[in-house]
């Protein structure tokens, strides 16, 4: 079952637990025979026959009538049919409770469990019925849900308190939630009423073994033994618990029993240990490990294989007790250390993960990933110096890693050393010229510094090694524009619609740059292939009108103008320029405005002025206003 029919199963299941009421549909002669429905399970069998009898007259093709028959099939033993007819049921009438529960129960016995889960959430969502309750429970047992299983488990033991399987699945859920003594009680009401319950009594030394009551377990698993004494499982628990109990020649007897071979000296303890921790079957491989120091508690070899075993296995606070008995026996070595402070890093105890690797690099300096793990610990608290000094010994040891010299050049411009941040950088780039990120931040850092020749050079290899990169084509820009570089950012411009043609943006952006070298063709074509790709693009809409209006394309020019201030409202200048048109001088023929004076772009974005509003008698508005008294 997979993990998504039962998060809605969940979901449904809140929904159960508050309570839902179904309401009615229509007041016709299905609806009268759906309330019959309800009736039917208090009567008696020839009462239910007469009332069946008179749902199907009155709606044999209804919900009602489809769930009548589905009733019939199933006491018939004709499952197939019933599930056809409680399908057709619930299509007829969602709300038919009923048949959403029996289907779930016919479908959960099949083994079809997703369906079977939300059909029976469903049924309980709208009657109330300890066999859904008990379906549904096993449901969420199986898919290890075990709060809502226990929920349903005891809402239908409420109805069925002497039924022996809902006191098993009880069990085994209160179990996997680690409330031994409930689950104590639960196997034993199980064997109380049937004592040959072998699945309750294994679960029952499962428990014993759990809470540590070896001999009570090995009491259960010797009855189920001596019913099954050629049962190799049964043999391998009773192994597993003499092994706990550390009575190995004891366990060694029952795994060969179980048909396992078993280690003859410590040394090929070891080894298998080793051979199960290196195909990842850790549980084996700490079995393995243990063993071999119940035999000799003090062997510090077996106490770190196992404490790594513990560590590869994620159980992390098992393997720094183990890893801290060896520190207790012999001091430990470098390598405990480092596996130490890995694991209290893990814990989020930085201050204990450092004091362990400082450490681990007492007992080797040239640790390098101590170093590293030291250096990362002292970069997220801020501590720059000590982190700077730690990349330094790791760089002295390997010096030919770029990575390394990357973290350190990261560290200098966090330290507002900017020196040494770049020449860091420059010798990242030596050992590895294809780091566009080293690329990227060095030409920042040239930027800043206001060596803009060298940051263009940056952002130029920047673009060689990943041409899509907008960042860098933008700043590429900015610096080209601060640089009066026209020719350079024309050619930037061009290639940036090579490369994404369908941008509007690169479009409006080369369209500026023709507009500026006043190739207003050119600079046309390109505005509207923006506007092409987004119709609404307030910008190009803007530019496009002013290059109709410096072309002497008037009303091309106020169409273009309209449409970018309705585009954008705020947008302020297509508004100034549509003023501009009620005036005399631009309703004036092209030749009269190509008199008007304009300023000259200093750069490719600065925006053209509008004439001044003139008055009839021709003088400026503002000229007008100077001569009021």
């Amino acid at each position: 079952m997979n993990k998504y029919p039962y998060l809605i199963l969940l979901i449904l299941s809140m929904g159960v637990t508050c309570g839902f009421n179904w309401g009615f549909g229509s007041t016709d002669a299905c609806t009268k025979a759906k309330v019959l429905t309800s009736t039917l399970a208090g009567l008696s069998e020839k009462n239910r026959t007469i009332q069946e009898d008179r749902i199907l007259k009155i709606c044999p093709d209804g919900a009602a009538g489809h769930f009548v028959l589905g009733l019939r099939h199933e006491r018939q033993g004709e499952i197939e049919k019933a599930i056809d007819e409680y399908r057709a049921a619930v299509e007829s009438d969602e709300t038919l409770a009923e048949a959403h529960g029996n289907l779930g129960l016919l479908l959960l016995n099949k083994g079809a469990r997703d369906e079977a889960a939300v059909e029976l959430t469903k049924g309980l969502m709208g009657k109330v019925d300890p066999r859904y309750h008990q379906g549904l429970a096993q449901l969420l047992r199986e898919g290890k849900m075990y709060g809502l299983a226990r929920y349903h488990f005891s809402e239908a033991l409420k109805a069925f308190p002497q039924d022996v399987s809902i006191h098993a699945g009880l069990a085994d859920v209160y179990y996997n939630l680690n409330r031994l003594g409930e689950a104590e009680r639960e196997y034993k009401k199980v064997l109380a009423a049937d004592p040959t319950q072998e699945s309750a009594r294994l679960g029952l030394a499962e428990v014993y073994k759990k809470g540590k009551r070896f001999d009570e377990a090995m009491a259960e698993l010797h009855k189920v033994a001596s019913a099954k004494p050629r049962d190799k499982g049964i043999h391998k628990l009773l192994a597993e618990v003499y092994r706990a109990k550390g009575e190995l020649a004891k366990a060694g007897r029952e795994y060969l029993l179980a048909g396992i071979d078993q280690p003859s000296s410590l040394d090929e303890y070891i080894r298998k240990g080793d051979e199960y921790l290196l195909s990842r079957e850790y549980g084996r491989a700490i079995e393995n490990y243990q063993d071999a120091i119940i035999k000799r508690p003090d062997w510090t070899k077996a106490l770190e294989k196992l404490g790594d075993a513990h560590m590869a296995a994620g159980n992390d606070d098992d393997a720094i007790a183990v890893y801290q008995k060896v520190i207790s026996l012999d001091g430990g070595n470098s390598g405990i250390h480092y596996s130490m402070g890995v694991l209290f890093e893990r814990k989020g105890a930085l201050d204990k993960a450092m004091a362990e690797y400082q450490e681990s690099l007492r007992h080797d300096p040239d640790n390098g990933d101590t170093h590293r793990r030291l250096a990362d610990i002292y970069t997220l608290r801020g501590k720059n110096q000590q982190a700077i000094e730690e990349y330094k010994k790791l760089i002295a040891l390997r010096p030919d890693n770029p990575l390394l010299h990357f973290k350190l050049a990261r560290i200098y411009e966090k330290n507002r050393d900017f020196t040494e941040a770049i020449d860091t950088y420059r010798a990242v780039i030596k050992l590895d010229s294809e780091n566009v990120e080293a690329h990227k931040e060095l030409a920042i850092l040239y930027s800043r510094r206001g060596m803009a020749s060298e940051a263009i050079d940056q952002y130029r290899d920047v673009l060689r090694l990943k041409r899509d990169d907008v960042e860098a084509r933008n700043a590429l820009a900015a610096l080209f524009v601060k640089q009066r570089k026209y020719d350079d950012l024309f050619s930037l411009m061009k290639e940036g619609v090579d490369f994404f043609p369908k941008e509007p943006s690169s479009h409006y952006k080369l369209g500026v740059m023709y507009d500026f070298r006043k190739e207003y063709d050119s600079a046309i074509a390109e505005y509207e292939s923006a506007i092409a790709l987004k119709s609404d693009y307030a910008k190009a809409l803007n530019a496009l009108g002013k290059t109709y209006m410096k072309t002497g394309q008037l009303d091309k020019a106020r169409e273009a103008l309209e449409a970018a201030k309705k585009s954008d409202p705020d947008l302020t200048e297509p508004r100034e320029l549509l003023t501009s048109f009620n005036d005399e001088t631009v309703s004036d023929s092209p030749k009269h405005l190509k008199k008007k004076k304009h300023h000259k772009l200093s750069h490719p974005n600065h925006r053209l002025s509008h004439p001044k509003k003139r008055s009839k008698a021709g003088k400026s508005v503002k000229a007008k206003k100077r001569k009021r008294p």
